[in-house]
Formats: C-alpha cells, sequence, structure tokens
C-alpha cells in the first residue's frame, strides 16, 4: 500500500474522460485536526483540512455506431481549493491554501469490437493563490488503449504526460473499470485515482453508497529559498454517503468515514526530485487518522 501511496503522491494531474457527459458536482470535505508524525514517529505540530471542489464535463460531440461504441470529445473544467489550518512545525511544512484547477479536452474513439482509445490534453494552474507565477502552470496529458474484456470489465494500459517535476516526463498509466449493476450496485474504478465502492437504491429517491476505499491529493509549486519545488498531499479514505435524488440525474448528498492517511511531502523539481519519491526514506510526513465529512450536489443534463 506504501508503493501505491507513493505513486499517488507523484503529481501526474490527468483527468481521463469517462462515458457521461453533461455532468458536475460541487463538494465540499473537511477532516478536523490530527497529528503531523514522519517515519520514525516524530511529531511536527497538527492541522486539519477543508476541500472545496468542483468539475464539470461538457461534450462537444458525441457520436454512437451501430454497435453502440461511443465516440466523443468534450472539455472537463476542474477546481478544487484546499484550505490548511495548520499548528506548529506543520505550519512551516505546508501552504496555508491550495488552488488546483485544470482544464481538459479529452477524445475517446472505437478501435474494432473490443479496443478503443482514449486521449486527453490539458494544462492547470496548480499553487498557493498568493504565489501564482508561469512556473505554477502545469501541462498534462494522456493516451490510453482500452480493451473491453466482459461488458462491465475495462482494462487498458498507456502512457501520461507531466511537467510537474520541471521537465517533460512520460509515465505508465494503467487503466481498470469493473462495475456491477442490479439490486446492489459494485464498482471499482483506476481511471484519474482508485476507487472502490458498493451502493444500493433504498426507494426511487434515495440511494446509499458504501466506499471501502477511495485516494486522491493536490499538488502546488512553491518556491522555496529561490529553488523550485512541488508540495503534494494525498488522502486515502473510506466512508459511508446517503443520496437524495431530486430528479433523475440531480441529487444532493453527504458523507462520513475516516480519512486513514494524509501525506505531506516537499520534492525538488527535478528528475532526481522524482526517483526520490520512491525511496524507503523519501522525507515525507502524514497526518495521523481522522474522521472526513463530505455534502455535495451533483447534476446532470
Amino acid at each position: 500500500m506504501k508503493i501505491t501511496f507513493k505513486i499517488l503522491l507523484t503529481p501526474l494531474l490527468v483527468i481521463l474522460p469517462g462515458l457521461s457527459y453533461g455532468q458536475g458536482y460541487i463538494s465540499s470535505d473537511y477532516m478536523p485536526t490530527s497529528t503531523l508524525k514522519d517515519d520514525a514517529g516524530n511529531k511536527y505540530g497538527s492541522g486539519d483540512l477543508l476541500i472545496l471542489s468542483g468539475r464539470y464535463t461538457l461534450p462537444f460531440s458525441v457520436r454512437h455506431n451501430e454497435k453502440g461504441q461511443v465516440t466523443a470529445w468534450s472539455a472537463t473544467l476542474n477546481c478544487s481549493y484546499g484550505i490548511l489550518n495548520n499548528k506548529g512545525p506543520a505550519k512551516e511544512l505546508n501552504p496555508d491554501n491550495i488552488l488546483n484547477s485544470s482544464l481538459n479536452i479529452s477524445h475517446i474513439r472505437p478501435l474494432s469490437d473490443r479496443w478503443s482509445i482514449i486521449a486527453s490534453l490539458g494544462a492547470g494552474v496548480y499553487a498557493s493563490p498568493s504565489e501564482i507565477t508561469i512556473k505554477s502552470v502545469l501541462a498534462n496529458g494522456a493516451v490510453v488503449f482500452v480493451y473491453k474484456l466482459r461488458n462491465n470489465l475495462d482494462l487498458g494500459i498507456g502512457g501520461g504526460l507531466t511537467n510537474s517535476y520541471g521537465i517533460p516526463m512520460i509515465l505508465p498509466m494503467v487503466y481498470f473499470s469493473w462495475r456491477n449493476t442490479g439490486k446492489y450496485e459494485f464498482k471499482v474504478d483506476m481511471s484519474s485515482g482508485i476507487k472502490i465502492s458498493a451502493a444500493t437504491w433504498l426507494n426511487k429517491k434515495f440511494k446509499v453508497e458504501l466506499t471501502a476505499i477511495e485516494m486522491d491529493g493536490m499538488s502546488a509549486v512553491m518556491n522555496i529559498d529561490g529553488k523550485s519545488k512541488i508540495y503534494s498531499t494525498a488522502s486515502m479514505k473510506s466512508y459511508i454517503s446517503p443520496s437524495f435524488y431530486i430528479s433523475k440525474k440531480t441529487s444532493i448528498y453527504l458523507g462520513i468515514g475516516g480519512n486513514w492517511i494524509r501525506s505531506a511531502k516537499i520534492s525538488d523539481r527535478s528528475f532526481k526530485g522524482f526517483i526520490e519519491n520512491f525511496k524507503e526514506d523519501d522525507g515525507s510526513c502524514n497526518f495521523g487518522t481522522s474522521l472526513r465529512f463530505t455534502a455535495g450536489f451533483r447534476c446532470g443534463f
């Protein structure tokens, strides 16, 4: 799990399109105060985190062929704002605020009965709002070849482009999407993050989702002693979330659960800094386990 978490810390920042278009959400997540420690158990103060985020995918063109396969162009706008309230040494190791905002143009099309290609290209601002410069603009892209093993199972492999570490780098990417519908809905998604969940409808208006594991994160380019650095924070959480559907595609939801790990790391923006992320002693610290509260609104057209 630790190596998986380190991979997530690597800010690839790629957003791959799904098959749902004209949909968006607004949400807020709050993680109460927990202690910041290094791998040796040394304490570095404490802090809490509030994240306000939104996402919307706008389709330019969506077409289905005679086999039901999709060819589509879309634009996805993402925006997240993190408010970090830290005390003690943690205040020096973490920024007070983080802005992550990006725009991606994405394309999906079939190559054969089983194969399809997903491509995405975009850029965004990743910084503390008071430190935004041209270096805060990070580009990202990806090309993934997806094989439909079954009607509900897609496997893919490809490459992702990022300049998070100061130089353009192409990193391997894995795509995995499995879902099972019925009275109980199960889903495993490894396209733009990691999420394993199960859900059921209580009636026509109420749906309850249990998420076993979900991982996400934020990044910020920082200037420390005249050198360009990148700050990364990643979280692993589990939660239960009831949703109330106002209409077929519009709902409000709440969530409560546990935030098991919240990392904090500052790396050099260089190839050496990238490699050091995978060392056993990489200098990262982690906030302790805490509760996590979520509230949000989803809509579709």
